[in-house]
């Protein structure tokens, strides 16, 4: 069965498995656009994550898990801000070795989606002669529904296919891993309300335990923290952090991970730090926030009593995030001034980007080879001896060879939303946008022909019939011909005015386009030789029955060449979401080892499944692929990370 006949069972299934997002339909479109100018209206004046300081904050645990379906931890009863060492409780006992999943991204088309949380759910994995057993933790990214958060989008889009990957009856209580989830922006899209309800009730999706009491999470994933006396063991730990549309990271967040992390970590302690874009790649302003809150509560924290800043002795070794929808790694060299490898050492820090959780694929060849983020540089009054001499050298990283796509790849992508020989091409992808081109091309003919008809003082057919001369052809002609011209000329103008990215240079842009194609449509429809003997409704009809074929072919394709000639922007992001490319998805399974390294292995596949069969056994009805999951391949060999580095 595909996706849309999957939809007829929805009663047994317990949710309707929706097809892949059509980014450009104008349905999509519309339904976006409102909701992007709310969020961005809410993110100005309202916030929810302050809401989220009366939500409960203990740390997070993994020996210690709430009974399923009851809330994590106690309510916080503790104010004011302890030093550290002082808090109190019994230390968490941490594995040694522990395996982890990562995907963001997901909540997209069904047979992407659920392709990739079946193999999440596999038991394990071998891939390329590599055992992987499943993560008993699962961290999603970002992005978990598309293409708006809604209760009902969740359901259809994301926790239906989770849970019936993997069910919950399959597993014993000792078995089921833990999913952490954070949000990214479609997430915020309503407000994030239906983002709390999903994943800070402590509720079972499937097999998976979500335990996390806010849109932010913090767990101690391998060592322990000193207090009460205690001496503790460096290890590793896993932050997410909810950065709502960009905007600055509120308090009561602030306060949960000083307590939680800052005051907790100890020298060699290593952090994998999750963040909901890449802003690495997106400038120093995006990058602003974060590196804040890397300088000023990981590497570092503020003690009240002193009033000055203590090294903390811990360092991120490790970003993820997803966003945008490929694989990339940056590297960090582990010491000033060395060149990076393909492999580098296990002291180096990685930023990785691994998008392909089941939304469409995205670009990769636009990525910067090189970036400079900011230095690493101590407060005034600094304690640490790691600070007595702040340096001003900026932090260069620099992206590795394996992309996905690759390089020579991601180039022949775009251009396919405007190929009418590709299966992406932009109206049969996206269905509806011919349709309404179509239609705004005859409106538009009909306009301007009635005000030449009346100019003219002819009958609206009589002057079709008429108008038939050199003349008019030539000036359509002109027209069609100078559009480089004006599209060349406004650029100019725009650029000399520093208006190239303006929503009205951006739209006569469009309207150019448009009017090319309108051009050719009225020139065919005055060569046709309309005999003098047919009415003049069949004529008429007849006419805009051409004009509208017109609009659906050639406003198409000039609508696809405005994208494609687009350089920037969120204009320039349609080329790829307007293709809604299903295939090629994958994620990164990581593995803590007993020596305390992290080894990193990025997965994919290069198809996904679109054909099922509905199975009924004892966990219910499932869904399996008739032809079972697709093999996984190792996108580049796995990534070493030395729990404590050497990068300053």
């Amino acid at each position: 069965m595909k996706t849309r006949e999957l939809a007829e069972h929805h009663a047994v299934l317990g949710f309707t498995p929706q097809a892949a997002v059509r980014w450009l339909s104008p349905r999509s479109l519309a339904r976006t656009a409102l909701k992007v100018m709310a969020a961005t209206v809410f993110a100005d004046f309202g916030d929810k994550r302050e809401l989220e300081g009366s939500f409960p904050s203990d740390p997070l645990r993994l020996d210690k898990l709430p009974v399923p379906g009851q809330p994590a931890q106690p309510v916080v009863s503790s104010r004011g801000l302890p030093r550290p060492g002082e808090l109190e409780g019994h230390a968490p006992v941490t594995p040694t070795e522990l395996w982890l999943d990562f995907t963001a991204d997901l909540g997209d088309g069904f047979d992407a989606t659920y392709t990739m949380a079946s193999l999440l759910a596999e038991e394990s994995l071998t891939v390329e002669g590599h055992r992987l057993p499943r993560g008993k933790v699962l961290v999603l990214g970002g992005d978990e529904v598309y293409p708006v958060a809604s209760p009902a989008a969740y359901e259809d889009r994301m926790a239906g296919p989770y849970r019936m990957a993997l069910p919950a009856r399959s597993l014993r209580p000792d078995e089921q891993p833990i999913m952490l989830a954070l949000p990214g922006n479609h997430d915020w899209y309503d407000g994030l309300t239906s983002f709390i309800r999903m994943f800070t009730r402590q509720r079972s999706i499937g097999g998976w335990r979500t335990i996390q009491t806010r849109s932010y999470f913090a767990v101690r994933l391998t060592g322990q923290s000193p207090g009460n006396g205690r001496t503790g063991t460096p290890g590793w730990w896993l932050v997410g952090l909810d950065s709502q549309l960009g905007q600055y990271i509120d308090e009561p967040q602030l306060d949960y991970f000083y307590r939680n992390v800052t005051l907790l970590l100890q020298p060699g302690d290593a952090i994998i730090l999750c963040v909901a874009a890449p802003f690495w790649v997106k400038g120093s302003k995006e990058f602003s926030q974060v590196n804040f809150f890397e300088q000023d509560y990981l590497r570092r924290r503020f003690d009240p009593h002193t009033q000055l800043f203590e090294d903390t002795g811990a360092s991120v070794r490790l970003w993820l995030t997803g966003d945008l929808h490929h694989y990339s790694r940056y590297s960090q060299p582990s010491q000033p001034g060395q060149q990076p490898q393909a492999a580098p050492s296990p002291g180096s820090t990685h930023l990785i980007t691994c998008g392909l959780g089941g939304a469409y694929l995205s670009e990769t060849h636009w990525l910067p080879k090189d970036i400079t983020l900011p230095a690493h540089a101590a407060a005034p009054g600094a304690t640490s001896s790691n600070h007595k001499k702040p340096t001003d050298k900026a932090r260069h990283i620099t992206r590795m060879p394996t992309t996905f796509p690759g390089q020579s790849d991601s180039r022949l992508l775009g251009p396919q939303l405007a190929n009418p020989f590709s299966q992406y091409w932009l109206p049969v992808r996206n269905p509806g946008i011919g349709v309404s081109l179509g239609v705004v091309h005859v409106i538009a003919a009909l306009t301007l022909w009635t005000v030449f008809s009346a100019f003219r003082g002819e009958p609206f057919v009589d002057s079709l019939r008429s108008v038939r001369t050199g003349n008019t052809l030539l000036l359509l002609g002109a027209l069609i011909l100078a559009m480089p011209v004006l599209l060349a000329l406004l650029a100019i103008i725009a650029r000399v005015l520093g208006l190239a990215t303006a929503g009205l240079v951006v739209f006569m842009r469009g309207l150019l386009y448009q009017l090319s194609a309108l051009a050719v449509s009225a020139a065919v429809v005055i060569l046709v030789p309309w005999p003098d003997g047919w009415p003049g409704v069949v004529v008429l009809l007849l006419a805009l029955a051409l004009v509208y074929l017109g609009g659906w072919a050639l406003g198409s394709e000039a609508f696809a060449l405005f994208i494609l000639a687009t350089p920037t922007g969120e204009v320039s992001s349609w080329k790829m979401s307007g293709q809604a490319i299903e295939d090629h998805k994958g994620f990164l399974r990581m593995h803590l080892g007993s020596d305390g390294d992290l080894t990193v292995y990025p997965l994919m596949v290069d198809t996904v499944c679109r054909d099922w069969r509905l199975a009924k056994n004892d966990d219910g009805a499932r869904l399996v692929p008739e032809a079972g999951l697709p093999a996984m391949r190792l996108l580049e060999e796995p990534i070493t990370i030395a729990r404590k580095g050497t990068t300053p």
